[in-house]
């Protein structure tokens, strides 16, 4: 009897309906992933790691390694590609529930941040692909339960791990220095600034250092080129979000309904008495916040912050609760909470055919009535998904239908970098070459053996190399409904004759941005 009950304890415990709500997660995308085709990014981590190095104009090398791990062990199909990505996620969920244990949270506090991670959109659509994005989030959850340990039970040796965490985190993203930093002012605008005083967080900054440094090396012996491509990123960005734009980032990028949620959160970190270690957490979240406003950042930069946030609201919500003896309360807004987290899924997870996506959009999305003519109607979080496979079949009808002689010297290059990875990665089946480019890392792989005496292009309009060949001739134009703007009416182009050697003209045609 004893034994049953021990084992009923264990299965009703707070790690085990962690555990439950992580398996949920990760059975969401086992059995949704291979919906939709791949993304730009993924084609483009795997071309990068056929070529591994400790770094890349636009990325640091972590991302691009896991691409090659994964593919040389469990093959490139869409399945495989995002299994790794879907742990990640279901990690990330755990890691939330067990920050709010941290705090001090029960059962149903535990539970709600735990669910409160799962249904968030943005969590929901990086933890399909295979990206920076969903090992940043992991790995920001994880360097943030270690804060809030280091915090609530002054327990220093965690510092060393979360060194480890931070470290391993600027590998993958450099946004890894945002959270880096903010936990640093906020350590030094409250009265935890003591802490500092200690050899341990110096110890875990060093730590950090020497793990990120082979990237630093790389970024010195390559003429620092990540800082050249974010100079020309910042001149051709789109237009700042304004910070009511910002703010709707955060609404919908986790969930409308967990608004009260992390305000709440964010309130008790910033004034509660009774969370007076947190104050570091609220103002650093406070002050990311705005420094990403005034840098014209993407509103998900900020999502991985979240669940501390989320942690310390859920708690201040299952007090209320058990203040008020609302015994059916916990169970409600569990339920409310999937059943909107099921509403808005579609919006996230390649779950409907794009037909009824669309519909789904229309139905629920008041700004679809704002698009621009020729703009698609996907989900803009989509749309890089679609359209690769066909575009690489123009480009080979094109390449194919050149005399035999002729492709035995055609080059083919796209005018980004997820044109030329759809080459590289659909290309062999259809009998095309690996591409060349211009554009960010791909500048680094130059030319290969080509000359330029012929060279067809995806994108590129004839002004731009008109004057550099003898000759041009539009072969196909590349459409789709359901890609970007920038993806669609795109022409292909047979240049022919080169006037000067395409290596001699190579250093001259960088585009990093």
């Amino acid at each position: 009897m004893a034994e049953e009950t021990a084992l009923r304890e264990r299965l009703t415990s707070g790690t085990a309906i962690l555990i439950y709500v992580a398996l949920v997660k990760l059975a969401i995308h086992l059995a949704t992933n291979g919906g939709y085709g791949y993304h730009r990014d993924e084609l483009y981590y795997i071309a990068c790691g056929d070529h591994p190095a400790w770094g890349y104009v636009d990325h640091p090398p972590l991302t691009p390694f896991l691409a090659r791990l994964i593919t040389a062990t469990l093959g490139s199909s869409l399945a495989g590609l995002r299994l790794i990505p879907a742990l990640a996620g279901a990690l990330t969920v755990f890691v939330a529930g067990k920050t709010a244990k941290v705090l001090g949270g029960k059962l149903f506090a535990q539970a709600l941040t735990a669910l409160a991670v799962l249904v968030s959109g943005t969590y929901l659509f990086y933890g399909t692909l295979l990206t920076t994005n969903v090992f940043d989030q992991l790995l920001w959850a994880v360097a943030l339960y270690l804060f809030v340990s280091i915090l609530r039970n002054d327990n220093r040796r965690l510092w060393i791990w979360f060194g480890v965490v931070v470290g391993i985190g600027l590998l993958n993203k450099h946004t890894m220095a945002f959270l880096g930093g903010s936990l640093f002012a906020g350590l030094i605008l409250t009265d935890e600034r003591r802490r500092l005083t200690s050899c341990w967080p110096w110890y875990a900054a060093g730590i950090a250092a020497v793990i990120f440094l082979p990237n630093v090396i790389w970024e010195i012996t390559h003429g620092w080129p990540t800082i050249e491509f974010l100079e020309k990123a910042e001149l051709n960005r789109m237009p700042a979000l304004s910070p009511g734009l910002f703010f709707l980032g955060q609404l919908f990028g986790l969930h409308p309904l967990l608004l009260p949620v992390w305000i709440m959160g964010l309130w008790c970190a910033l004034f509660s008495k009774g969370n007076r270690k947190m104050r570091p957490i609220g103002w650093a979240f406070a002050l990311l916040y705005v420094y990403l406003v005034l840098s014209r950042a993407k509103a998900y930069y900020l999502i991985p912050f979240y669940p501390p946030l989320l942690a310390l609201g859920a708690i201040e919500v299952e007090q209320f609760f058990k203040s008020r003896k609302l015994a059916w309360a916990p169970a409600a807004a569990l339920v409310l909470l999937i059943v909107g987290g099921a509403l808005t899924a579609p919006i996230s997870l390649p779950v409907l055919s794009p037909e009824r996506l669309i519909e789904y959009r229309r139905a629920i999305d008041p700004t679809m009535k704002n698009l621009q003519p020729g703009e698609s109607e996907m989900p803009p979080p989509f749309q890089d998904m679609f359209g690769w496979e066909e575009m690489v079949q123009q480009v080979a009808d094109v390449y194919n239908a050149l005399p035999q002689e002729a492709r035995a010297v055609a080059a083919v290059s796209g005018n980004n970098y997820g044109q030329s990875a759809a080459i590289d990665f659909f290309g062999p089946r259809y009998g095309l070459p690996k591409a060349i480019s211009t554009h960010n890392n791909y500048w680094y792989w130059g030319p290969r053996e080509y000359t330029g005496e012929i060279l067809i292009t995806i994108g590129v309009r004839p002004q731009a190399l008109q004057s550099a060949f003898e000759s041009v001739e539009l072969a196909a134009m590349i459409t789709h409904d359901y890609v970007v703007w920038y993806e669609t009416n795109q022409p292909v182009f047979v240049w022919r004759n080169m006037k000067i050697p395409l290596d001699a003209a190579w250093p001259r045609m960088k585009l990093f941005y």
